[in-house]
């Protein structure tokens, strides 16, 4: 098993028996970690879906914990840096793309959080105008 794999692991066993110190250490840890090793490989989704969860992982551990505002910063964490990649002139057309594919993933959580907790109104103008953005974009299948 990857490093990354087992701090995940050794994170999820912490949660599961409420260790929530060791838990956020070992998604800090893995965070950390993933995102040396995607930003030196910047193509590989895996890297990238794993970042993206060791974040979500330190949201929902925030939000267990009764600290909304600091979940909702690590879901912004992964939804910003995303979106910057997709709009980048520096970036390549295949980074972008997969940044673009990843928003899909990052933007429930943070549709879903701003449902169920108040957040500031500039946050919220900024949600609706991306889920305006999207549902544009997404078309109609007949």
């Amino acid at each position: 098993m990857r490093q990354w794999q087992r701090l995940l692991t050794d994170g999820n066993e912490c949660f599961d028996n409420e260790k929530w110190l060791q838990a956020e250490y070992f998604y800090k840890e893995a965070a950390s970690y993933l995102d040396i090793l995607w930003v030196a490989d910047s193509s590989n989704i895996e890297l990238l879906m794993a970042w993206i969860g060791s974040c979500h992982n330190l949201a929902v551990l925030y939000e267990k914990q009764g600290n909304p505002q600091i979940s909702l910063e690590y879901l912004l964490i992964p939804h910003h840096r995303m979106l910057a990649l997709s709009q980048s002139r520096q970036e390549c057309e295949d980074v972008k793309l997969i940044a673009l594919k990843a928003l899909k993933l990052t933007f429930m959580p943070v549709l879903l959080f701003s449902k169920k907790y108040a957040i500031c109104k500039d946050c919220q103008k900024g949600i609706e105008a991306f889920k305006s953005q999207l549902d544009e974009n997404q078309g109609t299948i007949h």
